[in-house]
């Protein structure tokens, strides 16, 4: 070897002992750890912008990425998560009939599924720069909580909360709900759902309070793009896998939307099927300020309407807005209404309670421990659009808004999912699928 290369090779090993680079341990084409991968991947899912994310894992995680490469990233893992998903998925569909639930070591004293919709912005792909064909997406979003209860001997609740019976609470609270549903849930609700347990009197002890309300020990969550017919079986495979079919107690919440309710009955007969008592909160007083133009005798309405919602007594309501439907008037078929006209109003309310009057029944689901209100749906989808929304996002329709909603979902739920994937995935050296198969002597 000539003299200069032994000179050249006695240097670089000189180099490597007193300044040592940080080992790289390539997980595909990336030079990226599974720690520095999942801190990017993390910080991305976490802050508001893939810029803000760049700035951030520079400045306190000394990692010099740009903005681009973390989208390339988020969309490859993101993708990855969700043909996983859809893998367990399919696993879990054509098991034969009957299906055995997945057990776990301490079986849950009470799960709870909760589903709502979001909406997300996106744009057609691959159209060249700016932003082609922008259009609203639908986001389904389910929570799974694994939660204990107390089962009262008797009625813990039985008064309309005190949060229900302020009137200018309410008037926000409805004002927050209507918002969501206008110009693709842009608006966020400005006000937090209450627990049904919230009282303004001072003397009630927070344990006293809250006594019967379940409590979440463990959640986790899934969102899709897909159609309800799509997701339906997703919930079923999240839920199998934490062994949410062998609980004690199990309740499904959600609003009055019908596909709630087809998910429920087709792949979770078992469960206890609860419409959120704030969407009838919201119906009610929306009746009662169609039926009275005076403040006070619209007050009165109202929480003679909720008390009864409350207390189970939903057929009571329903009657009495028949009789405002004859005074105000039928809708006449074929014609077009505005949503304003009255007559459309109080038919919609009817409509609505007489459709989840069965899932209504909130005493015993009291009795029982269950919870009454999809305020944690309501916060998974708000978690959800903190990543997704805001008015200069629109991400690409198809695969990669789907990656990003994977990402999201992941960080969001407790454990350490995306870690997990991340160490175990199969191009990554730590899985067994990549490790050198052991070498078989012959005797």
């Amino acid at each position: 070897m000539p003299l200069w290369m032994n000179r050249w090779a006695t240097a670089r090993r000189v180099a490597a002992i007193f300044f040592p680079q940080r080992p790289v341990l390539k997980l595909d084409g990336h030079g990226y750890s599974p720690t520095i991968l999942h801190r990017i991947l993390h910080i991305a899912g976490v802050t508001s912008a893939f810029e803000v994310a760049e700035t951030a894992l520079k400045v306190v995680g000394e990692i010099a990425i740009s903005a681009r490469q973390i989208n390339n990233l988020v969309n490859e893992v993101g993708q990855e998560l969700a043909a996983d998903r859809d893998a367990r998925t399919a696993r879990y569909a054509n098991e034969p009939l009957p299906r055995q639930p997945t057990t776990v070591d301490v079986p849950p004293d009470l799960v709870a599924v909760f589903f709502d919709g979001g909406r997300m912005r996106t744009r057609e792909p691959e159209q060249g720069r700016d932003v082609h064909q922008p259009h609203w997406r639908e986001t389904k979003n389910a929570g799974f909580h694994r939660m204990k209860s107390e089962t009262p001997s008797q009625e813990p609740q039985p008064d309309l909360p005190d949060c229900f019976r302020n009137e200018a609470y309410v008037e926000k609270l409805v004002k927050g709900l209507k918002s969501l549903k206008n110009e693709g849930r842009e608006e966020e609700l400005d006000v937090e759902q209450p627990s049904p347990t919230s009282t303004a009197s001072e003397e009630a002890s927070p344990q006293e309070a809250a006594s019967w309300q379940p409590e979440t020990l463990f959640h986790t969550c899934v969102s899709s793009l897909a159609s309800s017919e799509e997701f339906g079986p997703m919930m079923a495979a999240e839920a199998d896998s934490r062994g949410f079919f062998t609980a004690q107690k199990k309740a499904f919440v959600g609003d009055g939307q019908g596909y709630n309710w087809t998910i429920q009955q087709r792949w979770f007969p078992d469960f206890v099927p609860i419409a959120d008592f704030v969407h009838a909160v919201e119906y009610v007083y929306t009746a009662s300020k169609t039926v009275h133009a005076e403040a006070p005798s619209r007050w009165r309405q109202y929480l003679e309407w909720a008390t009864a919602c409350w207390k189970g007594d939903v057929a009571k309501v329903i009657a009495d807005l028949g009789v405002w439907q004859s005074r105000i008037g039928i809708p006449p078929e074929g014609e077009k209404l505005s949503e304003s006209d009255p007559r459309k109003m109080i038919h919609s309310v009817t409509t609505y309670l007489s459709n989840n009057g069965g899932r209504m029944d909130y005493p015993r689901y009291r009795r029982q421990g269950l919870p009454v209100t999809s305020s944690l749906a309501e916060s998974l989808v708000k978690q959800i659009s903190k990543r997704v929304k805001g008015t200069e996002k629109f991400w690409n329709d198809g695969p990669s808004g789907e990656a990003i909603l994977q990402l999201r979902a992941a960080v969001i739920s407790d454990g350490d999912r995306l870690q997990q994937w991340i160490c175990n995935r199969p191009i990554s050296p730590f899985s067994p699928r990549c490790r050198p198969a052991p070498l078989v002597t012959s005797a």
